[in-house]
């Protein structure tokens, strides 16, 4: 089993054509895991930021977004081909650090975000069939982009098939303070995890990285304790993007138990999302009965020192 997995693109930045998805489909992947940033809604300039438009404009802006990127032909060629699940970061909830101004509780933002769940669930069900005629919708006042009750992306579980488990989170609904994922989604994944094989391969797919880093992290919220408590119990492997940049992080948890963050940020971006030098990045995980063998790539090579190979057994590194 080949799964791919990158996150942060955007049509704005680089309107022509984007290699990266060829690239991936060179390796023939039998899944495909965006993790955030998939649409980048600020971050071209506009008459006003988009905190400042009125609902109908920013569904508008939003819905034009998302329409590019599925038009885009290299993204679309792969997304036809290979199965792909998706989660959002900040970029495609609202905007860069909305999380630090609560946006999420705010009234004034209530129609904004009501939009971008929308679009973003409209989205996710265009992927899952595979771009088919009419799977996302034609015009962005369509009916189906604007229930007023419409649901937050939430927790999503897919079996991935031969003991490997795929857990999309929402990184976004429920951050606030100190709290990232939140109660509600937390107890969903325990109980998920727990029904399975102990055996299990986990992959949760996370906009934000485990463990140190500039921006937002696991390590900043409450929720980090949760998930090191958890991979004391599971195999868990944290698939997670936003920083622009590939990243493999072990982390030893004592004991004989390991969680591990793989990180693939940067699909088609900048470092600094519209300047500095162009990204073209993605991991690949090939997994077997024996191990998994984390690749990480950038414009088409291998980088950060070639591939990790992990016993699916004892869930330690092998040399």
């Amino acid at each position: 089993m080949k799964i791919a997995f990158t996150s942060c693109m955007s049509t704005q930045v680089f309107p022509g054509p984007q290699p990266v998805w060829d690239q991936i489909r060179a390796q023939a992947p039998d899944q495909l895991v965006l993790t955030g940033d998939n649409v980048y809604i600020d971050a071209m300039p506009h008459p006003v930021h988009p905190k400042q438009m009125s609902d109908d404009a920013f569904a508008q802006h939003v819905f034009s977004l998302y329409r590019d990127l599925l038009a885009q032909p290299q993204f679309a060629a792969l997304v036809k081909q290979v199965p792909t699940e998706a989660i959002w970061d900040d970029h495609d909830f609202l905007w860069n650090e909305a999380y630090g101004e609560q946006a999420i509780k705010k009234k004034v933002y209530k129609g904004l975000v009501r939009s971008s769940r929308a679009t973003f669930n409209a989205f996710c069900r265009a992927l899952t069939a595979r771009l088919a005629p009419g799977s996302f919708p034609d015009v962005y006042n369509s009916a189906v982009l604007w229930d007023p009750n419409e649901p937050a992306p939430g927790y999503r579980f897919k079996d991935l098939g031969q003991g490997v488990a795929l857990h999309l989170t929402d990184g976004r609904s429920e951050r606030l303070k100190a709290v990232l994922l939140g109660q509600m989604q937390r107890q969903q994944i325990e109980a998920k995890m727990a029904a399975l094989p102990a055996d299990t391969v986990h992959l949760l797919a996370s906009g934000s990285v485990v463990e140190s880093h500039k921006g937002e992290h696991w390590g900043s919220f409450e929720d980090y304790q949760w998930l090191l408590a958890l991979a004391r119990q599971h195999k868990i492997m944290v698939l997670s993007g936003d920083i622009h940049d590939n990243r493999f992080t072990p982390i030893d948890l004592g004991g004989g138990k390991m969680l591990y963050d793989a990180t693939a940020s940067g699909a088609a971006i900048r470092r600094l999302v519209t300047v500095l030098s162009e990204c073209q990045n993605f991991g690949m995980l090939d997994i077997d009965d024996a191990q998994l063998v984390v690749s990480l790539f950038s414009f088409g090579a291998l980088s950060n020192g070639g591939p990790v190979r992990i016993d699916r057994n004892t869930w330690q590194r092998l040399p």
